[in-house]
């Protein structure tokens, strides 16, 4: 006996094809033909109203002997097929001609009339079945192959462990990507070195690219937390059935990978949160190095004999602690790709580091620094859309104690980076020269709570915050509302109108330069609050 060639669906018309069906005969219902058979029922009677609940996708198979004198018992199978959504009708050994009505009603309501004869009909039931289960059957053995395998993964494997498994049950190429699409790991790298043709969604997808078919299975590793990495797989020319099996095995195996990433994430947090207690325990240094701050450094490598430049990067936007925490690998690779080196800590909003050199840096050497550090966010950048990145750098300093205070510069130089109203920005202590007298206004408490009244009326009525933009950038822009719409992508008269908008809202006059620069100050100081 043929079996139907690798469908992911078994249709009357490739059950038609096959051995069994040989001697039998389509009688009428032909537009019908394609319908979807997933399974048998089998009667011994034709009155089935009281089955039509059960027909959906089946084929009915009738023991069609009892027709001896006339048909018009398969009309009214006829008719309960159609109100059940069945496939089709198979008359055993009818032991007469099919009339003209039952044949036209077929052709009606296109459900497919077959006759055949020579047959028993349980045993034609149980052949159609291990037919169209064949499918089933094989998406089933794929997914145990597939379990048993990645059972077999010590504890503590890792991910590539994982991936080599599917790749080798699945016969593809496998890959764990970032929301961005950038690989995170594969099995085999060069099948992914290149933009997916793959929608990143929070859904199972795939999408065929010439000769291959791309699948991503979106993991979530939290109940109610939106997925932030894929299991994508890449197949050549899958069959139907290969690529519903392959689909069902991401989905399974995805829970086992999350797992293993769960792991991963507590482990990294744990680590984070140790890392973040010797942070704070420089920062509350005194005069005098504790013994155990100084053996917690020799623990992890941190060097500190020498001369030591701190750095502070803000993270604002669309930024959660985990996607600190994820980024630390790539942070560490853009720095090292500039030649910055050293430990990097992560905190709930970014992340501080320092890098030591054995000799006492140049005075003007501060320029470099700023540019390398300036090209390692510029890496960052385009794998993290929706952030906004401004660095801080202090002075090289000797020692732990000398650390604490380049840690201290570089959060300072942080905050005036941030004030420029720039995506991404590096501030180095020395380089703030005037700007370090706004320093005090913009970490002032007190000048905060006098920003937030000054605009408190603009700031209500602002719901989308493009009103406190557009006034900052109008102030920036010496007032201008040409340069001002240049800079925000906007109609001169959209910025004309919210300013009048503005001045309605405020009690000041913008006209008068004093209060202009104070509201130019509480804007941005409200900006740096939002951050």
């Amino acid at each position: 006996m043929d079996s139907v060639v690798d469908p992911a669906t078994t249709s009357l018309r490739q059950l038609l094809a096959t051995d069994l069906f040989v001697d039998a005969v389509l009688v009428s219902g032909a537009e019908g033909i394609d319908r979807v058979i997933e399974d048998v029922n089998v009667f011994n009677s034709f009155h089935v109203e009281d089955e039509i609940a059960t027909m959906e996708n089946r084929l009915l198979i009738f023991d069609a002997t009892s027709l001896s004198t006339d048909t018009y018992q398969v009309d009214i199978a006829l008719r309960a097929a159609a109100d059940g959504k069945a496939s089709g009708i198979v008359l055993v050994s009818p032991a007469m001609r099919i009339g003209l009505p039952a044949t036209r009603l077929s052709d009606k309501l296109q459900i497919p009339l077959i006759t055949i004869s020579q047959v028993e009909s349980l045993r034609l039931a149980d052949d159609i079945r291990r037919i169209v289960r064949l499918p089933f059957l094989a998406r089933s053995d794929a997914i145990l192959q597939a379990l048993t395998q990645l059972r077999k993964i010590p504890r503590g494997g890792s991910i590539e462990d994982a991936l080599r498994v599917l790749a080798n049950v699945l016969q593809g190429s496998t890959a764990l990507l970032g929301s961005d699409g950038t690989v995170v790991s594969s099995s085999t790298p060069k099948d992914f070195d290149g933009p997916l043709p793959l929608p990143i969604l929070e859904v199972p997808s795939s999408e065929r690219a010439g000769d291959f078919v791309y699948f991503a299975q979106p993991l979530s590793l939290a109940p109610r937390e939106k997925p932030t990495l894929w299991l994508a797989l890449r197949l050549k020319s899958p069959s139907p059935s290969r690529s519903s099996s392959a689909s069902e095995v991401l989905a399974v195996a995805s829970w086992f990978i999350a797992t293993i990433l769960v792991a991963d994430r507590l482990e990294r947090e744990r680590d984070a949160r140790f890392r973040l207690g010797i942070l704070n325990a420089i920062t509350a240094t005194k005069d005098r190095v504790e013994p155990t701050l100084t053996e917690q450094l020799g623990i992890l490598g941190w060097q500190v004999d020498g001369w030591c430049t701190a750095f502070h990067l803000q993270v604002s936007g669309e930024v959660d602690p985990q996607r600190i925490l994820n980024g630390s690998d790539e942070l560490s690779r853009a720095l090292q790709a500039v030649g910055v080196k050293g430990p990097i800590i992560e905190r709930p909003d970014g992340w501080s580091g320092w890098f030591v050199e054995k000799d006492e840096p140049q005075s003007k050497s501060y320029a470099i620094i700023v540019e390398n550090l300036s090209s390692a966010l510029s890496r960052l950048i385009p794998t993290s859309p929706g952030i906004r990145l401004h660095m801080g750098v202090g002075r090289p300093y000797q020692g732990v104690l000398g650390l604490r205070t380049s840690l201290a510069e570089a959060k300072e130089a942080c905050t005036i980076a941030q004030a420029g109203g720039q995506a991404t920005a590096v501030q180095h202590i020395d380089e703030m020269g005037v700007r370090r007298i706004l320093l005090g206004w913009y970490a002032s408490d007190n000048f905060a709570e006098f920003a937030q009244t000054l605009l408190a009326n603009a700031l209500e009525a602002d719901h989308d915050g493009e009103l406190i933009l557009t006034l900052e950038s109008y102030l920036d822009n010496q007032s201008s509302p040409t340069e001002t719409a240049t800079r925000l992508g906007i109609h001169r008269n959209t910025v004309l109108n919210r300013i009048e908008k503005i001045r309605a809202l405020l009690t000041v006059n913008l006209d008068d330069p004093d209060e202009r620069l104070a509201v130019q100050l509480a804007c941005r100081v409200v900006k740096l609050k939002r951050s």
